[in-house]
């Protein structure tokens, strides 16, 4: 297998990993993928606190199916409060929605068969991001110091997943 690259950034104390998904042609439910995930997840766990999701209804509907669908967004914590509707011309695109990253939640994102279910996601510590899903272009890690840059790393060797970091200015 060939080595998982990252694009990797200094932002003030943090560092940031980009995986790019098109750069390394893996399918977004390939294994090698979902470790990078998991990897990024294990890094900054006791850190995150909220996540904030942007979906498109049929697109969602589509991937999962229509009840599954709405299961999965009740699940993830989506209300009619705390959901707002993302327009273009007057016409629903997406819809956004912030909610507490629960212990179940982050299960869901830790297990998750496909990185793309869901099209934008982003995991966070108050407001500040720490790990990121945009529509299928990039899973990003924004790891706060090195203790959580150590912790990627190192869980990433311990999945057996070789990797090269390529900073980037």
């Amino acid at each position: 297998m060939n080595a998982v690259t990252f694009y990797t950034k200094r932002i003030n104390q943090a560092t940031s990993f980009e995986f790019n998904v098109f750069d390394n042609q893996f399918a977004t439910e390939n294994l090698a993928v979902r470790k990078v995930l998991m990897s990024m997840l294990e890094s900054v766990a006791h850190r995150l606190s909220d996540l904030e999701v942007e979906y498109n209804d049929s697109m969602l509907a589509e991937k999962v199916g229509g009840r599954r669908a709405g299961e999965l967004l009740r699940l993830l914590g989506a209300t009619k409060e705390n959901t707002r509707e993302n327009l273009s011309n007057g016409v629903v695109v997406s819809r956004t929605f912030r909610a507490p990253l629960t212990e179940e939640r982050y299960d869901y994102f830790y297990n998750q068969r496909d990185i793309a279910t869901l099209a934008h996601y982003r995991l966070q510590e108050g407001q500040e991001d720490r790990i990121v899903f945009y529509f299928t272009r990039y899973l990003q890690l924004i790891a706060p110091d090195q203790e959580a840059y150590d912790k990627f790393l190192a869980t990433l060797e311990s999945f057996s997943l070789p990797y090269k970091l390529v900073p980037i200015a």
